[in-house]
């Protein structure tokens, strides 16, 4: 299990290895979004917040332009969690944060985020 985040960046960037140039303004973003999410009592992560975060994931997939999102944890950290993004391009990742899932979804987890919800954009620099 823990070679899968290797793996998952690896995989990232065999995809802006093997992409065709494209301009800047349709270039693929790629996100990655850190969220804490405070334990319950036992130390365990609330079985619904996992669930929340899985749905979003399915639900996330379908979107247009979306063409990888996943969902890892840090071991041995597991109250931790990525999600890994990665987008045709500007437009498609704008389509994703507005859609009513998405809004729906941040909405829903504020009750378990312990930290601020981190997401970064990235654009490749050199294919």
């Amino acid at each position: 299990m823990r070679m899968l985040p290797v793996l998952l960046y690896f995989a990232l960037l065999g995809f802006f290895a093997a992409a065709p140039a494209r301009a800047d303004d349709s270039a693929a973003v790629a996100v990655v979004t850190h969220i804490d999410v405070i334990p319950d009592a036992s130390g365990q992560v609330p079985p619904a917040a996992v669930q929340l975060l899985k749905q979003f994931v399915l639900d996330s997939r379908k979107d247009p332009g979306v063409e990888y999102f996943t969902l890892i944890t840090w071991s041995p950290t597991t109250n931790h969690f990525q999600m890994l993004e990665l987008y045709k391009d500007r437009a498609a990742f704008d389509r994703h944060v507005s859609a009513a899932h998405s809004i729906a979804f941040r909405d829903a987890l504020q009750q378990y985020v312990g930290a601020p919800y981190d997401e970064r954009l990235y654009h490749p620099v050199y294919w």
